[in-house]
């Protein structure tokens, strides 16, 4: 990370997360004159989404994922 082409090429960058901190990562690699990009943040957590894939992908109402829930198969 200290070479000075990666330096040059802002390849690496350093990111905020809410639970890890300062977490150094690679930058979006081809970036263009008008409309470079930026990585916006870390990524999701693990689970994140769980509850909307159970309702909106599988169809399960709130009983039946509270169920699921209590006797551990989620």
């Amino acid at each position: 990370m200290e070479d000075p082409q990666i330096q040059a090429l802002d390849a690496i960058t350093t990111l905020e997360d809410e639970d890890l901190g300062p977490l150094k990562m690679q930058n979006v690699m081809f970036r263009l004159s008008e409309r470079p990009g930026s990585i916006c943040f870390t990524g999701r957590w693990l689970g994140q989404d769980n509850d909307e894939i159970y309702r909106d992908q599988l169809g399960l109402d709130p009983d039946q994922i509270a169920g699921l829930r209590a006797d551990g198969t989620i």
